[in-house]
């Protein structure tokens, strides 16, 4: 081949490259605000971004870009648009720059980060069944675990007392019962320093989030393993090594024909697929994976049981109507079952309400494009931050009406007041492929929760207290610790 003929190639690399290059910059872009150099639109940023990033759709409409420190980021906020994006493969990706620990299991084979996550889900919901999710056993766990909780609240009855303190111990046993089969007193150290531990990781991970936008920052902290970061790697190792601990105990013990809990059930399928060299089921991701379900199976549902005890006490006439179907229903003496909220659609209002009034995960864990797609006519590049934003969901005029910043559980209701009516825009476990897998036994958590609390208790403000209703950002959008007190409802109790 001649020289003449290596630079007509060469060339014609060249232009083929550059027309693709420009064919791709000149398809439709999303809007979005102008920055500063190199911090982009983070200065304007409030405490509450997801209130701030609603308002911006208002200007820029409900897809648009805006770019926080180094990253570019879309944002999504209204649900046609976050229902369609979130079903397509392209937006399931989760970004490679969390502040998480990973296996180098799970970083290879993309099983939570990556399409492979379809199958982690889809086995994950099938194991939870099995467990006996929504029957009668799994209720059973449950039920020992909110009459400890009981017994312990009864002791500071007419007491000033913050029930998170209560609460957290509670969801994260069930989180502990649910993977590994076993229930740990309170007084258990080995439990009390788990519950030290997830509050660590939501408080830490908040702490660390804003290096999300700073890469090059973020490496430098990293590789002196300084700060705040130091402390998060420390606490996700902590936690990492009490699953493996659980891991090699169950593996010397593990029966094909008896799988007690979550972990026996993966740990048997990894086996199935020990000679799929691509599989993903493996002992890493099953530590992730259980680390995870820590974190998201134990905060939401307790910041969300947080909340209907501010709002009980809060809004008194809530309190009674909710009391008044417990009494109707169940009366006082008989445990709650799951059952029991198909005759209670005040309570499921009540709730329902709760979780879109106080949006628990205002904005939706960040998502990352795996491929290049297209949405709302506009062009989305692969590998682009993807934010989705519940919180304008929740708190549009157009979907809830113009009370939408309104407590009113009423609008969960048909007309008569008789049924629980529940639209599709109503997300709190998110939408699409990367919903929350855990949404059925976080639902049966939160009504056996609060009615068997409100069965035996009635929840009030001490004098001179005056309920904030404001919420702090964290990983989910939490109340701020608050006294309450406790009146026992039935004295013969």
């Amino acid at each position: 081949m001649d020289e003449a003929t290596l630079i007509t190639i060469a060339l014609l690399v060249v232009l083929v490259s550059l027309w693709l290059a420009l064919s791709k910059g000149s398809k439709k872009q999303p809007p979005g605000p102008t920055g500063l150099p190199i911090v982009g639109y983070l200065p304007f940023m409030t405490m509450k971004p997801f209130k701030k990033l609603t308002k911006l759709s208002e200007t820029y409409g409900p897809i648009y870009s805006v770019r926080l420190g180094s990253m570019k980021i879309l944002i999504i906020t209204d649900y046609e648009l976050m229902k369609e994006a979130f079903a397509k493969d392209a937006f399931m990706g989760r970004p490679p720059d969390l502040p998480f620990e990973l296996s180098q299991d799970t970083i290879r084979t993309e099983a939570l980060s990556g399409l492979p996550w379809k199958e982690q889900k889809r086995f994950s919901l099938h194991m939870l069944r099995d467990l006996g999710l929504g029957k009668t056993n799994m209720e059973e766990h449950l039920k020992e675990e909110i009459l400890e909780l009981l017994e312990r609240m009864s002791e500071n009855v007419e007491r000033p007392v913050k029930f998170s303190y209560f609460l957290a111990p509670s969801m994260s046993n069930n989180i502990v019962s649910l993977i590994f089969g076993r229930r740990m007193k309170y007084d258990d150290p080995e439990r009390q320093r788990l519950d030290v531990l997830v509050r660590e990781v939501g408080r830490l991970a908040g702490s660390v989030s804003w290096q999300l936008f700073f890469p090059w920052i973020r490496a430098i902290i990293n590789y002196f393993n300084i700060g705040n970061n130091a402390k998060l790697l420390n606490v996700l190792h902590e936690i990492k090594q009490f699953c493996c601990k659980e891991m090699e105990a169950h593996e010397a013990t593990l029966d094909a024909n008896n799988i007690r809990d979550f972990m026996d059930g993966y740990l048997l399928e990894i086996k199935k697929n020990s000679s799929n060299p691509n599989s993903t089921f493996t002992k890493g991701v099953l530590t992730d994976l259980s680390r995870a379900f820590f974190g998201a199976g134990s905060e939401t549902v307790r910041v969300t049981l947080d909340w209907l005890m501010l709002v009980c006490a809060g809004h008194p006439q809530v309190q009674k109507r909710i009391q008044a179907e417990i009494d109707e229903v169940i009366g006082h003496e008989r445990f709650p079952t799951w059952q029991d909220h198909l005759n209670m659609p005040y309570t499921d209002a009540a709730i329902a309400e709760l979780m879109r009034w106080r949006t628990i995960v205002p904005l939706n864990i960040m998502r990352y494009t795996l491929q290049d797609s297209e949405l709302k006519g506009y062009f989305i590049p692969k590998h682009i931050h993807v934010l989705g934003v519940t919180w304008a969901i929740d708190h549009n005029e157009k979907l809830w009406g113009r009370d939408a910043n309104e407590y009113k559980p009423e609008r969960f209701l048909s007309d008569e007041g008789q049924k629980f009516v529940k639209p599709e825009y109503a997300i709190p476990f998110s939408v699409g492929k990367r919903s929350c897998p855990g949404k059925t036994f976080a639902e049966i958590e939160i009504f056996l929760y609060l009615t068997a609390i409100l069965q035996k208790f009635e929840i009030y403000v001490p004098q001179g207290q005056k309920i904030d209703f404001e919420g702090q950002l964290g990983i989910s959008l939490q109340p701020k610790k608050q006294d309450l007190r406790l009146r026992l409802r039935h004295k013969a109790d």
